[in-house]
């Protein structure tokens, strides 16, 4: 059975709404977006890439949810000399009581820019549900 997916004008705005965060004083922002026309899955794990110039850090990808209803959040878990840790986790959009939706694995596209880091020398890892979807050194 398929079910057309409906949004309220609260959830598409959360789902269009771009997260920043700031690390403490250090002028480390996190600046996260994610698609909100979110689709039945075509890909078989959530994935990510991570590229690091000049201080920055951007990473984009792609995570599968239990069904489209769903976006995601950010923090930065981890931040030292050493490591990175980006965490996103997906939450229902179905709290609203407004949303119908199509019965199938979702999938959520992402990505999001670290500025301020420093040097590039540092391991970062984007972690996903508690599961690490991409890492660079």
């Amino acid at each position: 059975m398929r079910r057309e997916v409906t949004y309220s004008a609260a959830a598409v705005f959360l789902l269009v709404i771009m997260s920043i965060q700031s690390c403490g004083g250090s002028g480390v922002s996190l600046i996260f977006n994610q698609t909100p026309d979110n689709a039945c899955a075509d890909i078989s794990q959530s994935s990510a890439t991570v590229q690091c110039s000049d201080g920055s850090l951007t990473f984009e990808g792609s995570a599968l949810t239990p069904d489209p209803c769903y976006y995601l959040t950010s923090r930065i878990d981890t931040m030292n000399k050493s490591d990175i840790v980006i965490a996103i986790t997906a939450r229902s959009a179905a709290g609203d009581g407004d949303t119908s939706c199509v019965e199938c694995i979702g999938r959520v596209d992402f990505s999001g820019e670290l500025t301020n880091i420093g040097s590039c020398s540092k391991h970062v890892s984007i972690v996903y549900n508690g599961v690490t979807i991409a890492e660079h050194d």
